[in-house]
Order: structure tokens, then C-alpha cells, then sequence
């Protein structure tokens, strides 16, 4: 590290090296996996592990961390004895706790037979113990570094490359920052986070800003769930918000409500002053000079009711989309009644005055009328007493009646009538029927010649 400093909320001082590898995967670990064969050692006759060929591996261990297994060694053991080797001439590293020992009776088949702690020598002077853990496959030592953006003052690192020999690469050393904070990861497969060497106190957002400084962040700003509190005023689109929450050059949702006291009132709703949106109750009127606001309301009978997102027109309303007029038009709908005029109508009416059925009522009888003055036979005085004549008469309007089931009333004038004793019809059908004059009496005879006869028929 460049400068000492503290690391944030805790009060540690942070460290000024680190040390980190990469493993065979290229993940970078915190302790390097072992790449040297140490020097071993057999004797005789101080152990009961029997005499054979034996293959050995070792791992580097500390703080619940195992490195992957060194490369695999023979031992041979001419009898029955033990043996041990001590740390390789690389030494071990700064952050390792001591060596794990792994040994098998064949290759590949190396199995836990104990640990060592410091640079205390292995030995191993008893048969090997089967079944137990095998070496691990990966090194999951981690690398831990204080990010710079967790250390006060804010500086960043010298970094050198070396290989696995000790041999510095070309371009190195190199200065880094890390940012990311407590918990922060840095995946060096993607570049190397350089640093450009500027100092930068206190960090943005991480601080405290000197007397109230502006600071500014050039990313997304992800909260992870956690609320902005205690917060003046908030401009979105601007550097200079004058209310609460200024919106300027952009779009503001508001589905979920809007902030005023801490609440978004029932009935209230967003109105502009010409400068901000506001509540409605504050500054939005009608116009007039009590500058009551507009209220969307429903009543029913003085009844507040909710106010829904839809309102439903029930018939006899009906609603058209207009859309060349931008508008949606409301009517009543057309009703089933024919326009007309209605002779004795059936009406019938709702509550409201509406007119909902109309119809003729009781059917109206067929009425035609006849007035004769031609045609009208004369009863003459030949034979015996009463004396008739008969004739056929046909209706004005052959098709007014549907068939003969009407009735027919005929009356004669005065002028004739002498001796007149009845007019009688007969033989009716749908065009007509037949009129038979009578007159005369069984003693006495008399001729009777009428000048006009008017009849009446009507067909239910």
C-alpha cells in the first residue's frame, strides 16, 4: 500500500503487503500451492512402519484454508523404521500454518496421515492409517486485501508480478486501486484496475465530504433495498432542486402515490402550477375567484362513492369512441319503438318517464260502407202476398274484408217505403252478398220501388 491509513468502522490498521498466487485454474489465492520436492530421510529400527515403497504429497494449510497437493515423491524404506523430511528450500509461506501430509502405497492413492506446525519436520513412524481424507482438488485460500476504498486516507498499491521462480515480469511494477468495498472481489482476468495516482480524500459517497463538499459518482447507484433518508430535497434532472422532489427534463412515476407529509392523501392527485406538480388541494382551481380546487367525485344522492378506474355506462346509454375527434361520445341508445302515430296505444312507462314498450292495443274492426242507388230491383204485385226481389251487391273494397264474417246492416230511405216489410241478406262472401227486398202482406199485395239503400259492414 502507498500510505498507511485505517480501515473504515473498525479502527485497524490496514496492511501495508499482501501476497496473493494463482492456482492452477487461474483463480488468485491467498498461499501458493507447494512446487518443490523436500529433502527426506529414512532410519531403522526407532518405528514400526514397515519397510516398502511409499508416495508422498504435502499441502499448505492455515486459518481453515488448504492449498492444492505438492508434486508426488517416492520414499523407500529398506525395512521396518520410519521416515520424515522438513520444510522445502523455498521455506513456508508467510500465512501458512504448517504442512498437511498425504501418503499411499501406489500412485495416486495418497491418503491424510497427519500435519505439522511451523518448520517442525514430518515423521512418520507408524503403518499409514487407509480411508482417510484424500488431498484436496482446489486451493481455496483466499486472497484478502484492504480495498482502497475502505482505508482512510484514500490511496492505492505498488503491485508486482513475479513468476513462480522469483523472475519479475516486463511492465511491472504497476499502481492499482481497488475499490468495492468490506466485501468487494476484482476479477484481474478482465485488465488491472490502474490507478492514476491521484489521492482521493475523502472517497465519494464512503464519507464524510470536507466542509459539505459536492461529490459525484459516475455509475448507476444500486441501494440493494435500503431507503434514502433524512433527505433535503431531491433533483432529478437538475443541479439545483427547489421543492422536495424537482422533476425537469424527464418522466416521473407516480403509480404508487406521491409524497406530502409522508403520505399521498385519498382524493388528491398531482396538479401543475406552470412550475412544479403539486397537490391538488394546494394549488389547483377552477378558475374562479374562490379558488376552490376541482374535486373528482362521485355521489349517489349525496352519497360519496369511490372513485374507480372505469365508468361503466349502462344501457339505455351507450358510448361510441370518436376517435377522429379525440372524444368518446354518450347517447341514449335507439330504442325498439317504431316513430308514428298510435290509435289508441298500449304505453308503457318507468319510474323516470321512459318509455320502454308501445303497441296498437285492442285490434280495430274493418268497416266499409255501402250507399246503393242503382241497381235496386222492384218487388212488383204478381202472385200471391208478400211479394220479393233480390239483388247482388259488391263492397267499395273488394279486399278490404278477409272473408264473409262480418256483419251487414242495410236501411232503406224514406222516399218508397209503402208497403215495405223487411230487407234481408244473404249468400255473403269476402266481395259481397245478396239483398232481398219484401213487401206486402198475406191480404193484401203491394209494389214497393225504393230510389237508395245504405249498408254497413264491419269484420271484427
Amino acid at each position: 500500500m502507498q500510505q498507511a491509513g485505517l480501515i473504515i468502522g473498525t479502527g485497524a490498521v490496514g496492511s501495508l503487503t499482501a501476497q496473493c498466487y494463482t492456482s492452477i485454474d487461474g483463480s488468485v489465492v491467498g498461499m501458493p500451492n507447494p512446487l518443490q520436492i523436500p529433502t527426506t530421510s529414512a532410519s531403522y529400527g526407532s518405528g514400526t512402519l514397515p519397510g516398502g515403497t511409499y508416495y508422498v504429497e504435502y499441502t499448505w494449510y492455515g486459518n481453515n484454508y488448504e492449498t492444492l497437493p505438492s508434486p508426488e515423491f517416492q520414499i523407500l524404506l529398506t525395512g521396518t523404521g520410519q521416515f520424515s523430511f522438513g520444510l522445502p528450500s523455498s521455506g513456508i509461506p508467510a500465512n501458512a500454518t504448517g504442512m498437511k501430509v498425504y501418503v499411499g502405497l501406489a500412485h495416486g492413492q495418497e491418503v491424510a496421515q497427519g500435519q505439522t506446525v511451523g518448520s517442525a519436520p514430518f515423521v512418520q513412524s507408524s503403518p499409514i492409517a487407509l480411508g482417510a481424507g484424500s488431498p484436496p482438488t482446489t486451493n481455496d485460500s483466499a486472497c484478502v486485501i484492504a480495498f482502497n476504498d475502505t482505508v482512510i486516507p484514500y490511496s492505492g498499491y505498488n503491485v508486482s508480478l513475479t513468476s513462480s521462480t522469483g523472475n519479475a515480469y516486463p511492465g511491472w511494477p504497476q499502481a492499482w486501486q481497488l475499490n468495492g468495498g468490506l466485501s468487494g472481489t476484482v476479477n484481474v482476468s478482465q485488465g488491472a484496475p490502474l490507478w492514476n495516482g491521484v489521492v482521493i480524500y475523502p472517497a465519494p459517497v464512503l464519507q464524510q465530504p470536507l466542509n459539505h463538499g459536492p461529490q459525484s459518482i459516475s455509475g448507476s447507484l444500486n441501494m440493494t433495498g435500503y431507503p434514502i433518508v433524512n433527505l433535503s430535497m431531491l433533483g432529478v434532472g437538475t443541479a439545483t432542486p427547489t421543492y422536495p422532489i424537482d422533476v425537469e427534463n424527464g418522466l416521473i412515476n407516480t403509480n404508487l402515490g406521491f409524497a406530502i407529509g409522508g403520505t399521498a392523501p385519498n382524493g388528491h392527485f398531482l396538479c401543475g402550477n406552470g412550475t412544479a406538480y403539486v397537490d391538488s388541494s394546494v394549488l389547483c382551481n377552477n378558475g374562479g375567484s374562490s379558488g376552490q380546487p376541482y374535486y373528482f367525485q362521485d355521489d349517489s344522492n349525496s352519497i360519496p362513492l369511490p372513485r374507480r378506474g372505469v365508468n361503466n355506462f349502462l344501457p339505455p346509454l351507450v358510448c361510441v369512441d370518436n376517435a377522429s375527434g379525440n372524444a368518446t361520445n354518450c347517447s341514449l341508445q335507439s330504442s325498439v319503438v317504431t316513430p308514428g302515430t298510435y290509435t289508441n296505444p298500449t304505453t308503457t312507462v318507468d319510474t323516470y318517464g321512459r318509455v320502454t314498450g308501445i303497441s296498437n292495443g285492442v285490434a280495430l274492426p274493418l268497416i266499409q260502407s255501402l250507399i246503393i242507388t242503382s241497381g235496386i230491383c222492384s218487388t212488383g204485385t204478381t202472385g200471391t202476398a208478400p211479394f220479393y226481389c233480390s239483388f247482388t251487391v259488391n263492397w267499395p273494397n273488394p279486399t278490404l274484408f278477409p272473408d264473409n264474417s262480418y256483419a251487414v246492416a242495410c236501411s232503406p230511405n224514406s222516399a218508397g217505403i209503402g208497403g215495405l216489410t223487411a230487407l234481408m241478406f244473404s249468400n255473403k262472401t269476402a266481395t259481397g252478398f245478396e239483398l232481398t227486398i219484401q213487401s206486402g202482406t198475406a191480404n193484401m199485395g203491394t209494389n214497393v220501388t225504393l230510389t237508395e239503400i245504405d249498408c254497413v259492414g264491419m269484420h271484427p
